[in-house]
């Protein structure tokens, strides 16, 4: 499983997401969003998880985004997300 995470981080460093950190939670930044990767257990599923500015981040007011099912194969779900973020979340 954290192999997949590593895996899913990378894709966004390789499209130019700069990585931060704020209040200590590891972060991506791309256009003054915030974006979070969390594994949600319960639905089995990754989730992007992004704030529209600085301080919804801060505050830790994240929308929910798009889901990845683990039940996919890792490069379903890689490709699968590559895609959504060159097609729906940058900028």
């Amino acid at each position: 499983m954290m192999e997949l995470k590593k895996k899913i981080e990378e894709i966004f460093q390789e499209l130019s997401f700069e990585k931060v950190s704020v209040n200590g939670i590891p972060l991506f930044s791309q256009g003054g969003i915030y974006y979070k990767v969390t594994f949600v257990k319960g639905l089995k599923s990754y989730v992007i998880e992004f704030a529209n500015s600085y301080n919804e981040a801060v505050n830790n007011v994240f929308e929910d985004g798009d889901l990845y099912p683990i039940s996919m194969s890792e490069d379903e779900l890689i490709d699968k997300l590559r895609d959504d973020l060159i097609n729906y979340y940058i900028n």
